[in-house]
């Protein structure tokens, strides 16, 4: 999607690879479909009681690896082309554009909790506050490992068949899909549907773009991933170990929203300046296709 300097990254022959078929909507719906219900299939056990409840959580890293799975079965019914290139799983130089993810969600992660602050929120003590600190790395590498399965299929497999629609629809794709695939785990909140269940839904659509933009502008998936590490980690330690909401706030979740989407958009636009589209693999977004021109 992007390119810096005179450096191509990609052999001749890569760059030739005539693209896959555009995929009809009812494969995107039926990838869709498979991932949640694979999802629902797994999570099944604790929502009927088979499991006790201290075990429950258990099950979520299972889950996560679903829409890898999902994909991986459409991958080998319906060979569109190599797994590695239609998950994204090519470096192409990702270590900076992974940085420059987590830096982003830090610097919204600091407006909603300075806004938090100014708001009333109370600080925690500050025992608290460094003994949450020491682990936000490791829960980081952990909670990274733990998104491949999504990110793979999420932003890798579903990105590939749908980014030839231009960056808002297949954006708002990955978002609804992401979103629906997230409705088991309202099963493990204590009340399902709550104000909390509501701002969890609506901050994985609000994040869902910022992801694909990532992957776009990347070439990989690998960004993304580590991004949405940072997400239950870096941003967790933000805005639930500093300092106290007392409850949704719906004005700071507001402005996480309008930030991760700005982000998202002004990302997007950078990769659209800085590539070329090529013929045979264009993508909507003026030539936002990293994962062609790497």
């Amino acid at each position: 999607m992007q390119t810096h300097g005179n450096q191509p990254s990609n052999t001749h022959s890569e760059r030739d690879r005539p693209a896959a078929p555009h995929p009809s909507w009812h494969e995107i719906a039926g990838y869709v479909a498979l991932a949640s219900g694979l999802c629902w299939l797994v999570i099944a056990p604790a929502m009927l009681g088979f499991i006790d409840a201290e075990l429950a959580p258990a099950l979520v890293p299972v889950a996560q690896l679903t829409p890898l799975l999902a994909a991986l079965v459409f991958v080998r019914v319906l060979r569109p082309g190599r797994a590695r290139d239609l998950l994204a799983l090519r470096w192409n130089r990702s270590g900076r554009w992974a940085a420059m993810g987590v830096g982003i969600l830090m610097l919204i992660g600091a407006a909603q909790l300075v806004s938090g602050l100014l708001l009333g929120w109370r600080p925690r003590p500050t025992a608290e506050i460094l003994t949450a600190a020491s682990v936000v790395l490791p829960l980081l590498v952990l909670q990274a490992t733990f998104a491949v399965g999504e990110e793979t299929g999420w932003r890798g497999w579903l990105l590939s068949r749908t980014r030839h629609l231009g960056f808002p629809a297949a954006a708002a794709i990955s978002a609804g899909a992401w979103t629906l695939w997230h409705l088991p785990a309202l099963t493990f909140l204590p009340d399902p549907i709550s104000a909390e269940s509501a701002a969890y839904l609506l901050g994985i659509a609000s994040w869902a773009p910022f992801l694909v933009a990532l992957r776009l502008v990347s070439g990989s998936v690998w960004p993304p991933v580590l991004v949405h590490g940072a997400i239950n980690s870096v941003r967790v330690f933000q805005l639930q170990s500093v300092a106290d909401s007392g409850g949704v706030d719906w004005r700071v979740e507001a402005l996480g929203w309008v930030l991760w989407l700005l982000a998202a958009v002004l990302l997007a636009r950078h990769g659209g300046r800085q590539t070329k589209r090529l013929p045979e693999h264009g993508f909507a977004v003026r030539g936002l296709d990293a994962d062609t021109t790497r």
